[in-house]
């Protein structure tokens, strides 16, 4: 639950009401800081243990952790990992106020507060801060998100996790006020800032040096979403360099002068991949139904339709089981493509939970058919609780298969999709329910087809007595139009007085005979100068300990401890702890129970939970929660009495009354049925999952032990699977494998002419073929010029082709533009 919870065995009197939540964000070029307050009071007649849980980026730097207690202000510190829960324990039994902050051991993304000894009637605002470096895409859109949703967490039912706590948790109902406000400010003119939701405003300066947002009416405010805004600066792509200052008086990595760096290689000399084998690993559990399935759907349509002419393909899809469309990679040629197309069409969300280990398990058995990289597209919504499993067994094929993963709607994992693409080369891509899945991923296959540069080196030409570090040590990875953000420890930059001209030289490998040097020239005293937050410092030390974390290497736990100690930024092994000495409140043991059983509550709910639920089967659904005492997830395979109760992972959110009755019994929303006899109809249903997709003589399914349902609208409302096509995705459906097309009756209806007039206009001894594909480019081109980046590859497969026919005398442009002419005609 994102917000405070209580430890007590009355559930009706558990409360400790949220009065108030206020999130400040400062936004500096391409670095965010978050500072959240939250204040609580304890109307209870006895001290309190509360638990507060709430959803980070992954990549986020947690630096402060805060309490004022009526009146006392604690502030927490890092420790290792055990000294910090015996220094939580050991006050709460002598009866100290105490807190305690850790990232979960299974994953980076969530986080655990909890705060011990609460006095009754007693008042407490908790303050964390973070800052987090801001997404840049390829055409220069800076994205901000404030993660608000947490979804439930799928648990495989070989993974052990560790029993439950004896904690009873208890979730309170509450009305509180909500105040956002961000500021915009920095060394960059603002050209735009669009918020993703209608109650956020924006006042920009006359200026546009600076500007603020905030919300228009808080009390529309619904959870389900993330809170999200996107900024486009006018000099987006020119190289940035922040040197932040050490302070004398700091101790470790806060006492050194750090350097972040942004910049956009000039990478136009990368060649395209002249062999390769692309792998489409498809999420098709149950919380894709609806309008992800169909995105995902066409997506794959898509992709399917670009490759490149004698490339290998294969798609999997998977869920609580996992489906190869074909029992090895096959060449894309036009057989091939017409078996794959026969899968796509029967895609479904129908597979049960997010068996993402498992899949990937099966990829890298399969056998390799180039000599260069395997490129994966892994496309998700899900959130596991072995993520670090799964990113560790990535990382140990990284060699061989390159993995660019695609986060879907709010709510989906950042540990997951960052670390994944991290660890092998890849690149992660995050698509909210609103924005079209189809361009991110057409523009992701195009990195895809470029040669990868290895063997990366970032070289320091300073200023002579001054050295440098590199942080990251492993340089981070590089593609065309894609800025590259990296820091670097600088040692003797106070001996520089004068002359402060320095470089930084990128070097890189493409393949046996091509490499890359980039080179950035600047002057080290007249860089920019960051504040005394040690924003830089911080996101510094948090990318080097994320890169010792996914290392796999069980040795780096002690240089985390230190850097992350010395840095003041939590790690999977340091919580924050902090206790307040200057009061003692005993908690009343007769009031603060521990319950024999621990109710297994979903930890988490968005709007897609009821779909999830209805396609895994009540019987087989694996829940999740949180242990409050070891900070992990906790699932059982044992058929339990679940409460099914509607959570919104919101912002200090505890249940929004307009989600608490989502499940609830008094709910329209129609639940799971728990009649014997129904249950039985449904297992009986369940277990014809496999006839959607067992139409090609080669497809192979490999298939677990859990049972899905194929009835997933019934339980979800946005369910119904879209079966419209648009004009420009039928246009493509149409297309061959080699990138033609044939001039029939299906063209002549995309493109809203009759056959018999564009055969009228043929040039004379033309092959029809090549006036088809002149006509299809010249559609694409005329009719969908603002969807370009969903058929620039269909395109240049349609030019490549033309230029091996015989044009008859023409040119590939003369005949281009004399169907666009044909096009405007009309018959």
């Amino acid at each position: 639950m994102y917000g405070l919870r209580i430890k007590n065995e009355e559930e009706t009197s558990s409360q400790v009401p949220l009065k108030s939540v206020g999130v400040d964000v400062t936004i500096k070029g391409f670095v965010a800081n978050v500072q959240s307050t939250l204040t609580y009071e304890n109307q209870k007649e006895a001290a309190v243990e509360t638990v507060f849980v709430f959803p980070i980026d992954d990549q986020s730097a947690v630096y402060q952790f805060e309490a004022d207690i009526d009146g006392r202000h604690i502030v927490a510190e890092c420790q290792d990992k055990e000294q910090a829960r015996e220094t939580y324990r050991d006050a709460l039994s002598t009866g100290y106020t105490a807190m305690l902050l850790s990232e979960s051991d299974t994953s980076g993304d969530v986080f655990e507060c909890k705060l011990g000894n609460l006095p009754p009637h007693g008042a407490a605002t908790l303050t964390f801060s973070y800052v987090i470096e801001l997404s840049t895409d390829s055409e220069g859109i800076v994205t901000f998100t404030l993660p608000t949703v947490l979804n439930p967490r799928y648990t495989p039912p070989d993974f052990e996790m560790p029993p439950p706590s004896d904690d009873a948790i208890h979730y309170t109902d509450v009305q509180y006020q909500m105040q956002f406000a961000t500021k915009v400010q920095g060394q960059h003119l603002i050209k735009s800032i669009v918020p993703k939701m209608d109650i956020m405003k924006v006042d920009l300066a006359e200026d546009k040096k600076s500007a603020n947002i905030t919300l228009n009416d808080a009390g529309k405010l619904k959870f389900d979403h993330d809170l999200s805004l996107t900024l486009e600066y006018e000099d987006v792509f020119q190289p940035t360099i922040i040197l932040e200052k050490g302070q004398d008086d700091k101790e470790g990595f806060l006492k050194s002068d750090v350097v972040m760096i942004d910049f956009l290689p000039d990478l136009r000399s990368v060649p395209e991949l002249t062999e390769a084998e692309f792998v489409f690993v498809i999420d098709c559990s149950g919380s894709m139904s609806g309008d992800r399935i169909a995105k995902a759907k066409e997506t794959v349509l898509l992709l399917l339709k670009s490759l490149p002419v004698g490339c290998f393909f294969n798609v999997v899809a998977f869920g609580s089981s996992f489906k190869w469309w074909f029992k090895n990679s096959k060449k894309y040629e036009e057989k091939s493509l017409k078996e794959a197309l026969k899968l796509q069409k029967s895609l479904k969300a129908n597979l049960g939970g997010t068996a993402i280990l498992k899949t990937l398990e099966s990829l890298y058995e399969q056998p390799l058919h180039t000599t260069t990289c395997r490129q994966v597209f892994l496309l998700t919504d899900g959130n596991v609780s072995n993520t670090n499993k799964v990113i560790t067994l990535a990382k140990k094929n990284a060699d061989n298969t390159r993995i660019f993963t695609f986060g879907i709607g709010e709510g989906a994992s950042t540990s997951l999709v960052r670390n994944v693409a991290k660890v092998t080369h890849g690149l992660a891509t995050f698509v909210t329910d609103k924005e079209k899945l189809q361009n991110k991923v057409m523009t992701v296959l195009k990195y895809a087809m470029q040669q990868p540069v290895v063997n990366l080196n970032l070289e320091w030409n300073l200023p002579p007595g001054c050295t440098a570090i590199n942080i990251p040590q492993q340089v981070p990875d590089v593609f065309k139009g894609h800025k590259v953000m990296a820091y670097a420890l600088i040692n003797g930059v106070e001996n520089v007085e004068e002359d402060g001209q320095c470089s930084i030289v990128l070097k890189g490998d493409m393949g046996k005979e091509n490499s890359i040097h980039y080179t950035l020239n600047f002057d080290l005293l007249s860089v920019v100068k960051s504040d005394e937050s040690f924003p830089v410092h911080r996101l510094a030390a948090k990318t080097q300990i994320k890169e010792f974390e996914t290392s796999g290497d069980d040795s780096k736990r002690g240089e985390i401890t230190l850097l992350s100690m010395s840095a003041n930024v939590v790690s999977r092994y340091t919580p924050f702890v902090g206790v307040d000495k200057d009061k003692k409140e005993l908690v009343d043991g007769s009031r603060l129970q521990r319950r024999d059983s621990f109710d297994r509550v979903m930890y988490g709910c968005s709007l897609e939970l009821a779909g999830f639920m209805g396609s895994c089967g009540i019987d087989d659904l694996q829940l999740c929660s949180l242990d409050s005492s070891s900070n992990q997830f906790y699932s059982s395979n044992k058929k339990a009495n679940y409460r099914r109760r509607g959570f919104s992972f919101s912002l200090g959110s505890m249940v929004p009354d307009k989600l608490r009755n989502l499940f609830s019994r008094k709910s329209k929303r129609k639940s799971v049925s728990k009649d014997p006899s129904e249950t039985s109809r449904r297992a009986d249903s369940m277990d014809n999952m496999d006839e959607c997709m067992d139409e090609a003589d080669d497809c192979v399914a490999f298939n677990s032990n859990s049972r899905v349902s194929q009835d997933d609208r019934k339980l979800h409302p946005s369910s119904i699977e879209h079966d419209g096509t648009s004009g420009v995705m039928t246009l493509i459906d149409l297309q061959k494998f080699d990138g033609s097309w044939v001039l029939d009756r299906e063209l002549a209806k995309a493109v809203h002419l009759s056959e018999d007039f564009l055969k009228s206009k043929l040039p004379d001894n033309l092959d029809t073929s090549v006036w088809a594909t002149a006509l299809g480019v010249a559609c694409l081109q005329k009719k969908f010029g603002s969807e370009k980046t969903l058929w620039e590859l269909i395109e240049k497969k349609a030019l490549a082709w033309m230029s091996s026919q015989n044009l008859e005398g023409k040119t590939i442009s003369e005949l281009v533009t004399l169907a666009r002419d044909v096009l405007s005609t009309p018959p």
